[in-house]
């Protein structure tokens, strides 16, 4: 027969192996949730970055009250704007009063005093009232995202320059992002709608997902978050992080199968 010593330290040697991998796949999934988040991170901080460049070079535009004196002015700054950062294809430049006087583009020809009223658009009212205005983005071509991203200047008689932004490598930067063959990165709004994801199927409504919740409710910073599923119900380690200002959040995901394969 067995004696009791020798039977307790049989269980003891076995058990040692499923404590050192216990122990290793811990050590596994807490490194995979560090890289979720370091690349969720690196993300919102690049969209963070592209959009405050935009927003400093348009802000230029805005320094100079309106005049006639100041129209051909106001032109060179425009035309210099789209040379120098080529994400964006027009500008407008609106008076105090919310009127067109000047439009440049890299796709229309150029416009001088249109008198368009654009008073009761919230690209101007809405710019006027908070300095900067962020619309939902758009499609033209029905591929290329763009965004109207808006500035007031600091005296009222200033107006407003409305600029229209491709944001076509900033999204091709987040789709081509991958921790593994088959992780998912993606940008949903304040409220958890999709604003780009790699399955164009998906733009939809991502609010009752845990991981999208977590983000909304934190509302800043970054984190990982562990048992949460993706929109096809698969569980997934993930992580995200805020665009700050524009109240949007990167997340990264990737399978658990997958995650979990280094570790077997």
């Amino acid at each position: 027969m067995i004696r009791r010593r020798e039977f307790i330290a049989g269980l003891g040697a076995a058990a040692w192996p499923l404590a050192a991998r216990a122990q290793r796949d811990d050590r596994v999934r807490t490194l995979l949730l560090q890289i979720l988040r370091l690349k969720a991170e690196t993300t919102a901080e690049m969209i963070r970055q592209f959009f405050g460049e935009t927003e400093g070079h348009i802000r230029w535009t805005t320094e100079l009250p309106w005049s006639a004196g100041t129209l051909d002015q106001r032109k060179f700054d425009g035309l210099r704007l789209l040379r120098q950062v080529p994400a964006i294809t027009e500008l407008a430049q609106l008076d105090s009063t919310g009127k067109e006087q000047l439009g440049v583009s890299r796709l229309a020809r150029d416009v001088v005093g249109s008198q368009i009223d654009f008073s009761h658009e919230p690209k101007f009212a809405d710019t006027v009232a908070k300095k900067v205005y962020y619309n939902p983005v758009y499609f033209r071509r029905e591929s290329e995202p763009y965004m109207t991203l808006a500035l007031a200047g600091t005296r009222r008689d200033a107006g407003v320059s409305v600029a229209e932004v491709n944001l076509k490598a900033i999204w091709n930067a987040v789709l081509q992002m991958k921790v593994g063959e088959h992780s998912v990165a993606y940008i949903v709004d304040a409220e958890g709608r999709v604003v780009v994801h790699p399955d164009a199927s998906f733009q939809s409504d991502f609010s009752n997902l845990a991981q999208v919740q977590a983000a909304r409710t934190v509302g800043s910073g970054a984190a990982a978050v562990e048992g949460a599923r993706d929109i096809r119900g698969r569980e997934v380690p993930s992580a995200y992080a805020a665009i700050t200002p524009l109240g949007w959040f990167v997340l990264v995901e990737q399978p658990a199968d997958e995650a979990n394969a280094p570790a077997r």
